[in-house]
């Protein structure tokens, strides 16, 4: 009995100490800088975002720093170091301006005073020092860096410098290390006019979603920054990594379905219209996506609203069988705006869906949903064609014996 008991508190002590000190991360963002370099309007946002994202995966510390000036800045990177010794995985992430002069890239504080290039190895911290700094996780180094913007106007270039570039350098980080620029080197980031950088927000998406590889994910994080400004802006990886692979959230067991709060966030993600992220923080206000869901609102708030074709009446909002559905202004499919937990399709549909079948007949928008839905709750089973995203599902809803 003894040994069984020590053996289950070893275990539990070894869950508890993986916990703490498996996977750590320090998120740097700076918007209000006033020693001379130009404000920016999103990167604290953005930091947000990504402590956010990376909370909600099981990151086990995740300190957020923001508007730091440099004293700020090097306790912070210092006070990580220490963590990232105990850890086997150490993030930083950077959002704010940054400056390559002369091969070496600087990180820039938010009270920086930089009237000559001499000053930025005052007032700035370089890059290298950060990669420094974190070397002692055990398996990977992780280094993201959201500053390839435009040098700071009136900063002036000594006799002795070779050159003030626009964007960061490149690096060749050592080991098991990986360091991600939102734009390749000698290029610039864009802010974007939502409420997050293109590259924060594609960054933010990947992480949360099941089974991407980290070196998948960042390739899949230059595709959708290429998509959402039109090709101007590309990120670029350096670093080579070890076989052994590595998931920022662990590839889905098959057969095992998503728990419903990933599956309303998933629909929240894909959504064209606030709806499905307000269900998410109504359900879930204290969820792993709760912040998520909050910014993805504010994206679709700066997105401009589809216009019903002014051809047809639109249909009022359809309550019954412990639903609310509504026919979508763009076409013919029947949107799904909430499910009771009454409800026979509880569990099976999720806010966002889109009926685009019943038992195999089309949705239109000239018949009213009632009559299009009259079989579902009669006791007999009822094939829907959905589609999720851009999934498309058949659900069969079956009447259960004693069933509302």
């Amino acid at each position: 009995m003894v040994r069984i008991f020590t053996l289950v508190w070893m275990l539990l002590c070894a869950t508890a100490v993986d916990a703490q000190t498996g996977r750590v991360a320090l998120i740097i963002a700076n918007s209000a800088y006033v020693g001379g370099a130009p404000a920016l309007p999103n990167p604290v946002a953005d930091g947000r975002l990504i402590a956010a994202s990376l909370k909600a995966v099981g990151f086990a510390d995740v300190e957020l720093v923001a508007n730091a000036d440099r004293l700020t800045m090097e306790r912070a990177i210092r006070s990580f170091a220490a963590k990232a010794e105990r850890a086997d995985v150490a993030m930083v992430y950077f959002a704010g301006h940054g400056i390559e002069h002369n091969g070496e890239n600087y990180l820039i504080p938010v009270d920086a005073a930089l009237a000559n290039d001499r000053d930025l190895d005052i007032e700035a911290v370089k890059l290298s020092t950060v990669t420094a700094m974190v070397e002692g996780a055990r398996r990977m180094r992780i280094i993201i860096l959201d500053a390839c913007r435009t040098p700071p106007a009136g900063l002036r270039r000594s006799a002795a410098s070779r050159n003030i570039g626009r964007g960061l350098a490149p690096v060749e980080p050592s080991g098991d290390s990986l360091v991600v620029y939102s734009a390749k080197a000698g290029t610039v980031a864009a802010d974007g006019s939502g409420a997050n950088s293109p590259f924060a927000t594609a960054l933010a998406r990947r992480i949360v979603e099941p089974g991407r590889e980290i070196n998948l994910l960042f390739r899949q994080v230059r595709d959708d920054v290429l998509s959402m400004t039109k090709r101007e802006q590309e990120p670029f990886t350096y670093g080579s990594l070890s076989s052994e692979q590595f998931y920022f959230t662990p590839p889905r067991l098959a057969g095992q379905p998503a728990d419903l709060e990933t599956e309303t966030w998933l629909q929240c993600r894909e959504a064209r219209s606030p709806a499905p992220c307000q269900a998410y923080s109504r359900d879930f206000p204290k969820g792993r996506f709760a912040a998520l869901a909050r910014s993805r609102v504010l994206d679709l708030a700066t997105v401009q609203p589809v216009i019903a074709a002014p051809s047809l009446p639109a249909q009022p909002l359809f309550s019954g069988l412990g639903m609310q559905l509504r026919v979508v202004s763009d076409g013919d499919h029947i949107e799904v705006m909430s499910v009771a937990r009454t409800s026979l399709a509880y569990g099976e549909l999720l806010p966002g869906d889109r009926i685009t079948a019943v038992n195999g007949r089309v949705t239109s928008r000239s018949v009213a949903i009632g009559e299009q839905l009259g079989r579902i709750g009669e006791g007999l089973p009822t094939q829907l064609s959905i589609r999720r995203g851009a999934a498309n599902l058949t659900i069969i809803l079956r009447q259960q014996r004693g069933g509302v």
